[in-house]
């Protein structure tokens, strides 16, 4: 705080007051070399696939965050990017992880180039930004691309348990304080003031609950990248504060993600996008040295989808399922590919994609090994094979499923090209969106490039030999001509000497066999001396000598030169085999759509913000139980469905519905329904009931009210929230009072959310009116019988309406409960009903007391008699009587 006043006093162009105690000193030991720019620190931390961030901006004291996937360099690179201009840090902190990924940290230490960083201080309000003079706009220019440094901070900085520990306990952001404690009243302190008899003091609300209304906790990599930045702030900008907490205004997410539908954790569970089934015996884990840590993939949206043929193919569904798409052009896109291959005309060229995409493979792991020169010969193998497969998808895509689709265009109505086109030469993407979608995909295959290099390999590589010997690759015959002649002197060398060793047995018949060493001549001096018998060997040519080694040398360069001629043209093959991962990816969306009647949504406009599907149904539900179908009718009208009805009606099923469906709208597939027309979203945030754990300490009703405080601070007007009976932890009337308020306020951010609630009361009170305030009431209907000894049946249809009961004993007599209770329970909801007192249960209703009638008359009788042996038959017929009464 003394640093950021005195950088006030030098702006305002006052001295900073002396310090006595350091000699005139600023007030700090270690100042910034440029003490006129504000800090600017950001953390990053890398992990798989995720990266977060999390950035200090002191001159307006807030934390800005963000937690991203990245699936490829070019995504990784446009969030970076993002985040950059978004932030504009003066110092970069990162971890072993960020140092040992040498192109991300190039691209953190990067300051991104254009009009990027203009447009984002544009969008927050900087007025300056249109007042700058041309010599500072190119001023700016030439600073912007220059290298941010960087830090690297100890792995301890990023130990997670150490993270989570310094954001709970050192960490106070002013504006979530001011929001919690603001609602309290001295009234709501009377009670416990009258039982302790003096005013107590208010504990401040639990740090935990306020942010994690605003910091996803299960995210490991955002937890790291934001604990770590706040040590770093304790011991450089807080160490003066009073414990060293790091008090800021405000904290935020970074819109780095506005190309992506943003879901989190909780989202993704709800809406059972995957699941996780372990082991069913992974409590006996390292029990008699037995491991049950297996796990795979449930039953979830996933799995429904994947009928990929590769496993490149899985992987990037996986991608596209967690990236759900924001871009309207992207996803008719993917509409216009699923349609043109749903097409009869289409299915015998779509047979002959199917067959050859199980022969694309992931390309990850052997350029890899190939930039290490530690390739295997399977390597060149599969690569060949999935040459040979994309050429054989090129071709097709290129022939018959080309002119298919400019047949079909021609005749959607997309015909506004002249007749002679033939389906040949540049066409109009809005004209002819199927041709479109091939021709950028062959443009992604880069056929030139993979047929050059597939023939190349063919006529270098011995596919048969190499195959079957596994150990080393094999070169063609007749390509390289100084390794032919090697070879052919290499496998005449067992005759050549054969025939030396003859010649040498003819004149010297003695050999002497020596381990190691092999078969020596002996020589008798007395008939030849030394240099007469070795004059009269034969010789042996000079190329015999070194012929093995010169066959492995040859080889191994064709192959280094092989493998150099592959990595040259790596970006391309990248970009052939990851066209044909999401070829992989749209037919198994359209074999989905076949087997299982989807339908092709329209998508609405996206200011509109209308949900509207006919029977639409739940696509993991209807594969269970026989689905009823229902419609979702919301627009700027009927923003808010607030969803009445009994227990067990499907009222929480058909939000999960909605929110499925908008999801696979993103995802770029066809829905399930009889037609649809949807707006996108930026993101779908869910407060449905989730599984408890003593790690987080909140109460059922705390977690409630954590995830309706993060839907309010986070929705936006193109947000889609789902909520579950949401207050069923506390009493009703505080239940009933949050939840109206909740609804009034969504309604006031014109969010499209659909609740389902047990509270009734906010209609029959009043607080909320059924059509009016973008608030539609509708009910799950069930019908209930007029006669007791027939069961209620849910319908499972929505209707217009309030629901009249929530049908508790209804469903009480579905669940098998004992009729007695069930009675009772009537009983006491008719009294409170009608006003009167619950009356206690009678005496002789309870079969367990000692003091029913008939037990006392026998025990009256069984006193009353002296002594039973000799007892006659009258009393004992009695008795018995009694005790069978009983």
């Amino acid at each position: 705080r003394e640093r950021r006043a005195a950088q006030q006093l030098e702006r305002e162009g006052r001295a900073p007051p002396s310090d006595s105690r350091n000699g005139g000193g600023a007030g700090w030991d270690e100042a910034p070399p440029d003490t006129n720019a504000a800090l600017r620190v950001l953390a990053v931390y890398e992990q798989g696939s995720r990266i977060a961030f999390a950035c200090y901006n002191e001159e307006s004291n807030e934390i800005i965050f963000e937690d991203a996937r990245s699936s490829s360099g070019t995504d990784t690179e446009r969030v970076v990017g993002a985040v950059l201009a978004e932030t504009q840090p003066n110092l970069i902190l990162v971890s072993n992880r960020v140092i040992a990924n040498a192109p991300l940290l190039e691209c953190l230490t990067t300051m991104p180039v254009g009009e990027e960083g203009r447009s984002t201080a544009m969008r927050r309000g900087d007025g300056n930004a249109e007042a700058k003079s041309a010599d500072e706009q190119q001023q700016q220019q030439h600073t912007t691309g220059e290298s941010i440094p960087y830090q690297l901070l100890k792995s301890s900085a990023f130990e997670p348990r150490q993270c989570k520990s310094v954001i709970l306990h050192k960490l106070r952001v002013m504006t979530l304080m001011s929001r919690a404690m603001s609602g309290h009243h001295p009234e709501d302190f009377s009670h416990s003031q009258a039982l302790s008899g003096h005013y107590a003091s208010t504990q401040a609300p639990s740090n935990y609950h306020s942010l994690a209304s605003v910091i996803d906790f299960e995210s490991p990599t955002l937890v790291r990248a934001l604990g770590a930045l706040l040590t770093y702030l304790r011991q450089t900008a807080f160490r003066l504060e009073e414990g060293f907490t790091v008090t800021i205004n405000n904290i935020r997410r970074c819109p780095a993600s506005e190309s992506f539908l943003r879901l989190e954790a909780a989202s993704f569970r709800t809406l059972r996008i995957f699941a996780t089934d372990h082991h069913p015996l992974v409590a006996n884990n390292n029990v008699k040295g037995r491991s049950y840590n297996q796990s795979k993939e449930g039953f979830s949206l996933y799995t429904l989808l994947d009928r990929t043929k590769s496993k490149a193919g899985r992987e990037r569904l996986r991608q596209w399922m967690t990236q759900p798409l924001r871009d309207a052009a992207k996803i008719r896109q993917r509409h216009t590919a699923i349609d043109l291959f749903l097409h009869p005309e289409c299915h015998p060229a779509v047979s002959l994609v199917l067959e050859r995409l199980s022969d694309v493979v992931s390309m990850d792991a052997i350029l890899m090994r190939m930039q290490r020169c530690s390739t295997q010969p399977n390597d060149f193998l599969v690569l060949i094979r999935m040459l040979d497969a994309a050429y054989a998808i090129v071709s097709t895509l290129s022939g018959d499923l080309r002119e298919k689709a400019y047949m079909l265009d021609r005749e959607a109505g997309f015909n506004g090209m002249a007749d002679d086109a033939g389906g040949e030469g540049e066409l109009n993407k809005e004209l002819y969106p199927s041709v479109a979608y091939i021709d950028d995909l062959l443009r992604r295959c880069h056929v030139p490039v993979t047929r050059d290099l597939r023939e190349k390999m063919i006529a270098v590589i011995d596919v048969e030999i190499t195959s079957e010997t596994k150990d080393h690759v094999i070169i063609n015959w007749g390509y390289h001509d100084e390794l032919d002649r090697a070879k052919e002197t290499f496998e005449t060398l067992d005759e050549t000497l054969s025939e030396v060793g003859r010649q040498v047995l003819q004149k010297h018949q003695e050999l002497i066999s020596l381990k190691v060493v092999g078969f020596l001549i002996s020589i008798d001096k007395r008939q030849h001396n030394h240099d007469e018998a070795t004059n009269t060997f034969p010789s042996v040519p000079d190329d015999f000598e070194f012929v093995f080694t010169q066959v492995k040398d040859t080889e191994a360069m064709v192959v280094s030169n092989l493998e150099e001629e592959i990595l040259e043209v790596e970006s391309e093959l990248r970009s052939t085999f990851s066209a044909l991962s999401d070829l992989d990816c749209i037919l198994s969306l359209a074999g989905c759509a076949a087997d299982l009647n989807f339908v092709k949504p329209e998508i609405a406009a996206e200011g509109e913000g209308a949900i509207q599907i006919e029977n639409g149904r739940h696509p993991l539900q209807e594969l269970i139980v026989d689905f009823i179908p229902n419609d979702t009718q919301m627009d700027s009208d009927r923003r808010m469905l607030v969803v009445t009805g009994p227990n067990f009606s499907g009222k929480s099923c058909y939000a999960r519905q909605v929110g499925v469906l908008v999801y696979m709208l993103h995802l770029g597939s066809f829905l399930p329904c009889d037609s649809a027309r949807i707006s996108l979203f930026d993101q779908i945030l869910v407060g449905f009931a989730d599984v408890e754990s003593c790690a987080v300490p909140q109460s059922t009703f705390q977690r409630d009210l954590t995830a309706i405080a993060g839907i309010m601070r986070k929705a936006t007007p193109k947000t889609l929230a789902l909520i579950d009976e949401f207050g069923k932890g506390t009493a009703p009337a505080s239940g009933i009072a949050v939840m109206v308020s909740a609804i009034q306020q969504l309604c006031k951010k014109k969010c499209r959310a659909v609740v389902t609630t047990h509270f009734l009361e906010m209609f029959s009170l009043g607080l909320l009116e059924d059509g009016k305030g973008s608030v539609k009431a509708v009910q799950m209907s069930v019908f209930v019988p007029e006669s007791e000894d027939d069961d209620a049946v849910p319908l499972f249809k929505l209707e217009d309406g309030v629901a009249s009961s929530s049908a508790g004993l209804v469903v009480a007599r579905l669940a098998g409960l004992n009729k007695k209770v069930v009675n009772r329970a009537d009983g006491i909801i008719q009294a409170l009903r009608s006003g009167r007192q619950v009356k206690p249960l009678p005496e002789s209703l309870n079969c367990n007391s000692p003091f029913q009638p008939g037990v006392k008359s026998a025990i009256r009788l069984f006193l009353a008699v002296d002594g039973w042996t000799g007892a006659n038959d009258e009393e004992i017929e009695l008795l018995d009587e009694l005790v069978h009464v009983m």
